[in-house]
């Protein structure tokens, strides 16, 4: 029997990760929680932060905006582009065999999205889309102690998610566990 997927979708310091943990504490059934960043950590250093920008792997192009603040945007060559390919065929592997998956995903482009939506291969599946606004985000993202890149979500939030989602969630106005609870309800649990 194939396995469920909730794919959490939206910009760096959304929540994506923390509303992840919260669903995996809530759900009667074990959920996985597969994020890129777990796949971008498998790189060696030199090819996930390409010291001779731009490289085969991902690297971080970083500008400042008008107004002073800093804009990262991730990008990727083709030995990105093979690990991402593999990131949804592994989750597809996992879900082939039985498990279920949380997919944390932030779309670094405007192919992240229709690729998963044409890849995979779950049982059920539940589109969420997390969103904030930009002054929050940044405020966020400045307090993170893991996985900050200041900019991150400046540099992302222009990047086309597409409209079809079962879900849209707040998180500004949202705690992670209350945006759990919404989630589940939308599975009917």
């Amino acid at each position: 029997m194939t396995g469920n997927a909730i794919i959490l979708v939206g910009v760096s310091s959304v929540g994506k990760t923390s509303v992840a943990e919260q669903l995996q504490s809530k759900l009667r059934d074990p959920y996985l929680h597969v994020g890129v960043d777990h796949f971008f950590s498998m790189f060696p250093y030199e090819w996930r932060d390409h010291p001779r920008q731009p490289g085969p792997g991902f690297w971080v192009e970083k500008t400042v905006d008008p107004d002073g603040a800093p804009r990262a945007r991730i990008r990727y060559g083709e030995a990105g582009s093979t690990l991402l390919t593999g990131m949804r065929a592994a989750v597809n592997a996992l879900l082939a065999t039985g498990n279920n998956v949380i997919i944390d995903e932030m779309p670094i482009d405007d192919s992240i999205v229709p690729a998963w939506r044409g890849d995979l291969l779950a049982s059920s599946s539940l589109w969420v889309q997390l969103t904030a606004s930009l002054p929050v985000l940044e405020q966020r993202e400045r307090a993170r102690t893991r996985g900050r890149q200041l900019g991150n979500a400046r540099g992302h939030l222009d990047v086309a998610v597409g409209g079809c989602w079962d879900l849209v969630l707040d998180t500004e106005h949202l705690s992670p566990a209350e945006s759990a609870t919404r989630i589940m309800k939308a599975l009917g649990i």
